[in-house]
């Protein structure tokens, strides 16, 4: 297909544009111009009636190949020698974890027996105010005493843990 200047100026902006919008990097943009030009100069000269749809088109497809190549490339094995760490916790983490959990079970072990069962209740159960205030028999205002006194409670607790391992 012969086509002059007019037709690139016209229509070299928006199709960067697209480019850009989809791919986000001027350079990979402007090839997508350049082999969206190419590729639409290799139609026969009036077999395409609607030069800025072909040339969205073009551009789109352009577009979704690039998009393809970087995912294909991104999804490749790594080479020999890097080293990729484990999704799984490694057994030093998983130790000082149960030694965390641990610590928090005493904490809560010394809190008053309402005040422990109102928190487990509400925090570890999920349960509403209202429900741990009518099981309970108290009102959910003194629920959200009780969970508040036992943060607190557990607050200190781990700082005078934490502060006692630093020293």
């Amino acid at each position: 297909m012969n086509f002059d200047d007019s037709v690139y100026r016209l229509f070299r902006r928006e199709v960067y544009r697209l480019a850009y919008r989809h791919l986000g990097d001027h350079s990979a943009s402007e090839d997508v111009v350049q082999d969206s030009f190419v590729r639409l100069a290799q139609y026969r000269s009036g077999t395409v009636a609607n030069l800025g749809g072909m040339l969205r088109t073009i551009a789109h497809n352009l577009i979704v190949d690039q998009t393809r190549f970087h995912k294909r490339r991104a999804e490749e094995a790594l080479p020999d020698g890097v080293d990729v760490p484990a999704e799984a916790p490694s057994q030093e983490q998983v130790l000082l974890q149960r030694e965390r959990m641990q610590q928090i079970s005493e904490i809560l072990a010394r809190l008053p027996e309402q005040r422990r069962q109102v928190f487990m209740m509400r925090r570890l159960h999920g349960m509403s105010a209202k429900e741990v205030g009518a099981a309970l028999a108290i009102s959910p205002a003194a629920v959200d005493t009780h969970v508040a006194r036992a943060v607190l409670a557990l607050h200190r607790g781990m700082a005078e843990l934490d502060g006692g391992q630093t020293q």
